[in-house]
C-alpha cells in the first residue's frame, strides 16, 4: 500500500488559485496596454492628418485667392480637400473652437483664440491643441442659396465622429479679413 502525501494533496487548490490569479494579472495588464496603445496610436494618426492639412492651408493662403463671402457674384475661392479616416474612438476634432474649455463633456460651439487653432481629444485620452498662425483663422460654413456662406456670427466646426470624412476648405475675405471656410454636408461613413 502506498503512503498519501498530505502536505501536496493540500498544495494543490492553493497552487490553482496562483495560478489563477496571476493568469488574472496577467490579463488585466495586456488589457490596459491596449488601450493606451489604442488611444497613442489614433492620437498620433489624428496628429499626422492636421499637420498634412495644415500644410496645405499654409500653401493656400500665400499663393490663394479669396473670394468675397458677402458678394453673390464672386466666383469661387481656392479651396483644399482633405480626407479624414478618423478613429472610431474620437471624442471631438475641432477646428477654430475649444469645444470643451472645462474638461466636463460638454461640448460647446463658439470660437477660441479667433479660430486660429485646432484641438482634438480620442477615448480617455487627454486633450490636444495644435495652435496655428493668426492668419489661418477657421470658420463653420453654410450653404444658403446656393453660395457657402460664413455661419450666424462665425463660430468653429466640431467632428464628433470617427469614420471617413471629407472637408473642403475655401479661402474667403469678409470685410477685408482672410477667412478658411470648412464646407461639409455632415455626411460620415463608418
Amino acid at each position: 500500500m502506498r503512503k498519501s502525501d498530505n502536505i501536496a494533496s493540500e498544495m494543490i487548490p492553493i497552487r490553482l488559485i496562483i495560478s489563477i490569479t496571476v493568469i488574472a494579472a496577467i490579463a488585466v495588464i495586456i488589457a490596459i496596454a491596449y488601450n493606451n496603445l489604442s488611444i497613442t496610436l489614433a492620437e498620433n494618426q489624428i496628429e499626422n492628418d492636421c499637420r498634412t492639412l495644415e500644410s496645405k492651408l499654409y500653401t493656400m493662403m500665400s499663393s490663394g485667392v479669396a473670394r468675397e463671402v458677402d458678394d453673390i457674384n464672386d466666383g469661387e475661392g481656392t479651396k483644399r480637400v482633405h480626407n479624414f479616416d478618423l478613429p472610431g474612438n474620437l471624442i471631438y476634432l475641432a477646428f477654430g473652437v475649444d469645444p470643451d474649455p472645462n474638461n466636463c463633456g460638454i461640448l460647446k460651439t463658439g470660437l477660441t483664440e479667433a479660430g486660429s487653432a485646432i484641438f482634438y481629444r480620442v477615448g480617455s485620452g487627454s486633450k490636444h491643441a495644435i495652435w496655428l498662425s493668426e492668419e489661418l483663422k477657421f470658420r463653420e460654413g453654410n450653404y444658403t442659396d446656393n453660395k457657402w456662406i460664413i455661419n450666424g456670427d462665425g463660430q468653429g466646426f466640431i467632428i464628433t465622429s470617427g469614420g471617413k470624412t471629407t472637408l473642403v476648405f475655401e479661402l474667403v475675405q469678409k470685410n477685408d479679413e482672410r477667412y478658411i471656410l470648412i464646407q461639409s454636408n455632415d455626411r460620415t461613413e463608418s
